[in-house]
Order: C-alpha cells, then structure tokens, then sequence
C-alpha cells in the first residue's frame, strides 16, 4: 500500500510511464502471490499467520522495481 500514491502519480504523467507502472504493479502482484502460494505449502504451519504473503512481498518489491526500471529505461531509448 506504500507505493500507491507515487504510483498513482506516475501513472498520470504520461503513456510510458503508465505502461512502466502497470507493469511494475502486475509483476509485483505476480511475485507476491506465486512465492506466498510456495512459501505456504513449504511452510504449512505458518500458513494461518500471513508469513508467507509477507515473504512474498519482501521477494517481489525488488523485481517490481527492476521491471519499472527496465520498461522506463525502455521507454526513454524509443
């Protein structure tokens, strides 16, 4: 929920930015729930206690950010 509002305003600046955000977002959500998905079925006893989305969401915020660097670092070579 931290990263809401600057995505949010980076969302209205502009369509490369837009694209970069929303692929940043996707890929965070991808990462949390896939590794929260294997986190839980490794862990079966800390499934009931959210560790394993909070493992998911400390694995997935680096590659959102490399995605929302990569798709914005490719918007600005275009």
């Amino acid at each position: 929920m931290l990263a809401l509002w600057p995505a949010v305003e980076l969302h209205r600046a502009g369509p490369p930015r837009r694209l970069a955000v929303v692929a940043a977002v996707l890929a965070l959500a991808t990462v949390t729930l896939l590794v929260a998905a294997v986190a839980n079925w490794a862990l079966p006893a800390s499934a009931d206690s959210d560790v394993g989305i909070l493992i998911g969401y400390v694995v997935a915020v680096p590659v959102g950010a490399a995605v929302f660097a990569w798709f914005i670092n490719r918007a600005n070579v275009a």
